[in-house]
């Protein structure tokens, strides 16, 4: 009966521990719930505490990029509730680039859905610069969009002052930011500066050239004022995409073997006239950039080189091609002879 007794006092006393820990779980789980729907209230509850909070959402950002945009400006009270919304509701893919007024009395699903719904306080504008692109095409093309103004453009090109520190090691001359305004697809501000738009542009330079390797060049063979014109060579030489290494090589070859490289792009670039041919005349024009009467590179870039130029010219194909001549089909053809050489210049004169 005592053993009996006693244990019944047992499971009654295993009944309330577990009853118990049961009822702090409880709690404890439900403070966690009150704590967590906390993240999603605004941040200003009173009136008078909330305020207009200005936002730059940039194009291609991720959830996790916006969340923490977001958080760094005192709109949301979590980067991770954030994120949780945005995948319960489904949003991932669908916030939209631009500048916002955001208010700190909104909560977390009312900011989202303004910058889902794409309620920009500021509107965008896209545009394509094109591989190969000079820096005057650069500015015509912004400037019969209307983006940026011609001549303010080209003047800030020349004197303004911008956040990548490269541009600093790009020796002085008339158009030092030639080659170094990436050709890409660009969203920016209506009424954003020529300044601002040009530090864009310098700075997806800076960053697709540090994925290929470009601007960590250690062998000396060039530096990367260098390589940027070479690539900008190539890349107004050559007809397609996959020409490019090869008309790379051509000019690797012939800087190895002490030959001038001959490019017709250079003399198109001091003409400011891509004439589909060069007379005697033209390929003895007085400049720096004549690579037909001048050894070596050209003083400086003469167009836009886009990655894949760029790559070529760091990584030319194992060739030993020294000449190419221009097709009818805007292609080329190369040779590693001068006679072949004068055997297609004929055939595709």
């Amino acid at each position: 009966m005592k053993d009996s007794a006693a244990t019944v006092r047992t499971g009654a006393k295993r009944k309330k521990r577990v009853a118990v820990y049961i009822a702090v779980l409880a709690l404890v789980l439900l403070v966690g719930v009150l704590q967590f729907t906390q993240l999603f209230r605004p941040v200003a509850i009173p009136a008078g505490a909330q305020k207009a909070v200005q936002v730059e959402i940039p194009i291609g950002s991720t959830a996790s990029q916006i969340g923490r945009i977001l958080f760094d400006k005192g709109l949301i009270r979590s980067e991770l509730a954030f994120r949780i919304a945005t995948r319960l509701e489904g949003y991932q893919d669908s916030y939209k680039a631009g500048l916002y007024l955001l208010n700190t009395g909104s909560d977390l699903k009312g900011i989202m859905d303004e910058i889902t719904m794409g309620s920009v306080y500021k509107e965008t504008v896209r545009f394509t610069i094109p591989e190969g692109y000079e820096l005057r095409q650069i500015a015509d093309l912004l400037h019969e969009k209307g983006i940026a103004d011609r001549e303010e453009f080209m003047q800030e090109v020349k004197e303004g002052s911008f956040s990548c520190d490269f541009v600093g090691e790009i020796p002085i001359r008339e158009n030092r930011l030639e080659g170094y305004l990436f050709p890409d697809t660009y969203e920016v501000f209506v009424g954003e500066s020529a300044n601002s738009i040009i530090d864009r542009m310098l700075g997806r330079f800076e960053e697709v050239a540090g994925e290929i390797g470009l601007m960590d060049l250690e062998d000396g063979s060039m530096t990367l004022d260098e390589m940027v014109t070479l690539a900008s060579v190539v890349e107004r030489e050559a007809g397609t995409v996959e020409e490019l290494p090869l008309v790379s090589a051509v000019f690797h070859n012939r800087l190895r073997t002490g030959m001038n490289l001959g490019s017709c792009a250079t003399v198109q670039y001091v003409l400011k006239e891509r004439k589909p041919r060069l007379s005697t005349k033209d390929t003895q024009i007085d400049s720096p950039y004549n690579t037909y009467i001048l050894p070596g590179l050209p003083i400086g870039p003469i167009a836009s080189p886009g990655r894949e130029a760029l790559k070529a010219a760091l990584e030319p194909a194992e060739s030993d091609y020294l000449y190419f001549v221009a097709t009818n089909e805007g292609t080329n053809v190369f040779s590693s002879n001068y006679q072949q050489f004068l055997r297609d210049k004929e055939k595709y004169r």
